[in-house]
């Protein structure tokens, strides 16, 4: 197999090799006052894409009525978002996903982030929650690195562990680039890729996470999902109260096929991407529909009930939890 980054795609993303001189050009602070002035006037330019300026370390960005910082926006595809849309994402669907993660995660023990590129979710959650713990996990060493560097900024150390694993077929294992990703850091690289290199990640799976989130859960005064009485697999009683944010670029399914007994034990609200031209939507009800879950398209600022899971060529994201619409409506979530 060829190194993606060798591949015409790869190649074609860089622009060839020109990204980074234009961006850098782009990015210099004194363009930036007429920049932030006329691009959001521009019909159908997504700023978001736009680079921060060259000098800018850090950005604050707000979410669910929390706020938070993210460092770097000149190399994070996320932070920059952030300086564009004035401390919100820039387009409304991944502002309100954002939102309700934090929302849904209001009363978590536990968050998990798989596939979370610099973190912007759990960097959220936490500051929304002050009583949950996360688990993060991102397979490229440059971005293990920027996770940790908003961690850090943030004061999260203590409450945040960050794993440089993968999360689907478990041990698996797969080479990953070194090099600080070019223009940003990447936030597209899947495990069907393959990659030239001597780095390699291990995958875990999701059912090899339950005990460690039982077991450091087991002294805290966990609640039930939804108001059910659950008891735990390890029968210490109510399970945790947990959340999931899954973007693997199309391996959702590896997640679930190894983590049905996560997903039987602690039946978390689940915000999954779907992309159009990479997902398997039978394969993925086959993993969900014995768990009782509805599906629930993202919108921009509503949910859109589902009774099947059909990728949208717009829509990237989608909610999974055992909440049904009127249970939904009921607590507040817009609804369609």
């Amino acid at each position: 197999m060829n190194d993606h980054l060798r591949t015409f795609t790869a190649r074609r993303q860089s622009w060839f090799g020109l990204k980074l001189p234009v961006k850098t050009a782009l990015a210099q602070p004194a363009l930036h006052p007429l920049l932030r002035t006329i691009a959001p006037r521009i019909r159908g330019l997504k700023i978001g894409r736009l680079p921060a300026p060259i000098e800018l370390t850090e950005i604050r960005g707000r979410a669910g009525g929390a706020e938070f910082i993210l460092v770097e926006p000149f190399r994070c595809e996320i932070a920059k978002e952030f300086y564009w849309g004035r401390g919100r994402r820039t387009e409304p669907e991944d502002a309100f996903a954002l939102d309700l993660m934090v929302a849904l995660s209001a009363d978590a023990d536990v968050f998990l982030d798989i596939g979370a590129y610099t973190g912007v979710f759990t960097i959220a959650v936490l500051a929304a929650n002050e009583n949950v713990l996360a688990h993060v996990f991102e397979i490229i060493p440059a971005v293990v690195a920027g996770v940790e560097k908003n961690v850090e900024r943030n004061g999260f150390n203590s409450r945040v562990t960050v794993h440089p694993t993968g999360v689907g077929s478990p041990d698996t294992w797969m080479k990953v680039p070194i090099g600080d990703g070019g223009s940003a850091l990447p936030s597209f690289y899947s495990s069907d890729m393959h990659f030239d290199s001597d780095a390699e990640v291990r995958f875990t799976s999701l059912d090899a996470l339950l005990p460690e989130v039982l077991e450091e859960t087991s002294g805290r005064d966990v609640r039930s999902h939804a108001g059910e009485d659950v008891t735990n697999v390890s029968g210490r009683g109510e399970a945790p109260r947990v959340t999931v944010k899954i973007d693997v670029e199309g391996g959702e399914n590896d997640v679930f096929a190894h983590g049905q007994d996560f997903l039987a034990a602690l039946h978390p609200d689940i915000l999954c991407e779907v992309l159009d031209d990479r997902a398997k939507p039978r394969e993925l009800v086959g993993h969900l529909g014995e768990h009782g879950y509805h599906y629930y398209l993202v919108g921009e600022d509503r949910l859109y009930t589902r009774t099947t899971i059909r990728p949208d060529p717009q829509l990237r994201d989608w909610l999974f939890t055992l909440k049904s619409p009127d249970q939904m409506r009921a607590a507040g979530y817009p609804v369609d």
